[in-house]
């Protein structure tokens, strides 16, 4: 009976908290390590370890110094339960529509099927550059393999301020360097060309908008968003740039702020105004001619008769591909039209602040310098651009 009773005291004084003796020297270490982010339940952090009881107690030590630094605190989340939070974050944030849809994009197509089911905390630098090196043996190109990076090290970065992992391991990987790529600059010749073939049309109203691309550096979404009066100053010959049109496939046409969520003035000149005029009373014509009227605040480019509508961005894509094609122009965009404005802007002497401020852009450094509503080197801006498309 001693000697069962002295067994018995042996293993109590062996069981200590946290610490479990499968086998003689053989000991199962248990540190409590929170809540899991995602599940709600209790999380633990194991470790098997080989020796006595005082190693065994020194081990669980260094293990709780490590639980309490924040080096096992890895949710159960997977890659695939990560993304639909972070994309649920970037629109609490407020991201743009279009911002949000791309990186759903690139997730679906080129990490979803490679890294959805792994672990969060199991993703390591390794498994990112194999995911790298694999797209680009597949043949897709630097630019879009570094989508996908910027993609995983946004993801990643997210999850570290969420406490899932505490480092990112996208900081170390490196995907192929994307080339620089020259911007192509529409000459003036062009632009009038690109504006005389769509006049002679059957949808001329692409003239004026080609125009007023050209001259202001609106954004595509931007054009597409102006109304006649919420936009338009006549008055002032101001523009006020603050919607954007979205326009996503398997979605109907929203507005939303513009790419940097910020509000612009855009000075106007004469021409540009006329040009706006001739737009509205173009649409007037045709909503008399189908027995209606334009509705109060109008779309200043609309296929809708009474303006109710603004084009879809696509759609002005597509016109200006058969347009580009019909004058021989095929290696211009309609984005290209905007950097006709910035290029020719800084040409014509002004500066890259005033230029990059007029086209939305966002130089922090520099808005600090350029105050007022609107400032009188900006519509001298807006008078010399228009004037290289003066008929000559």
């Amino acid at each position: 009976m001693a000697d069962g009773l002295l067994s018995t005291l042996m293993a109590e004084l062996r069981k200590a908290p946290g610490m479990r003796e499968r086998s003689p020297g053989k000991w199962e270490l248990i540190v409590e390590a929170g809540r899991d982010p995602v599940t709600g339940g209790r999380r633990q952090v194991s470790r098997s370890f080989s020796g006595n009881m005082r190693e065994a107690k020194k081990a669980r030590a260094e293990l709780l110094s490590e639980v309490g630094k924040g080096r096992h605190t890895g949710s159960s989340a997977t890659v695939d339960e990560l993304c639909g939070e972070w994309l649920k974050e970037l629109e609490r944030k407020g991201r743009a529509p279009s911002t949000v849809h791309n990186y759903q994009k690139t997730y679906r197509h080129n990490i979803e099927a490679t890294l959805g089911s792994v672990p969060v905390r199991k993703v390591s630098t390794k498994m990112l550059t194999d995911l790298y090196g694999e797209h680009q043996k597949r043949g897709l190109a630097p630019r879009t393999v570094y989508q996908i990076h910027a993609t995983m090290s946004s993801m990643m970065t997210q999850a570290c301020r969420w406490g899932w992992r505490d480092s990112n391991p996208a900081q170390w990987a490196e995907p192929p360097a994307a080339p620089n790529t020259v911007p192509i600059v529409p000459t003036p010749e062009e632009v009038r060309s690109l504006m005389q073939a769509a006049q002679e049309s059957r949808r001329p109203e692409y003239a004026h908008a080609i125009f007023v691309a050209a001259t202001t550096g609106l954004r595509r979404g931007e054009l597409c968003a102006l109304r006649r009066e919420r936009d338009i100053d006549w008055d002032r010959k101001l523009l006020t740039v603050a919607n954007n049109v979205v326009d996503l496939n398997g979605r109907a046409l929203e507005e939303a702020a513009t790419k940097n969520r910020r509000v612009r003035k855009v000075a106007v000149d004469d021409r540009t105004l006329e040009l706006f005029a001739e737009q509205i009373e173009m649409m007037e014509k045709r909503a008399v001619e189908a027995g209606t009227e334009l509705v109060a605040d109008a779309y200043v480019f609309s296929d809708a008769v009474d303006g109710s509508e603004p084009w879809r961005p696509g759609a002005v894509t597509l016109y200006f591909g058969r347009l580009r094609k019909r004058v021989g122009l095929d290696h211009l965009k309609f984005h290209s039209l905007r950097k006709f404005m910035e290029t020719y802007g800084q040409d014509l002497g002004f500066s890259p602040v005033q230029v990059a401020l007029r086209a939305g852009h966002d130089p922090s450094v520099a808005a600090k310098h350029y105050t007022g509503n609107v400032a009188e080197s900006d519509r001298a801006l807006a008078d010399a651009v228009s004037s290289l498309l003066a008929e000559s």
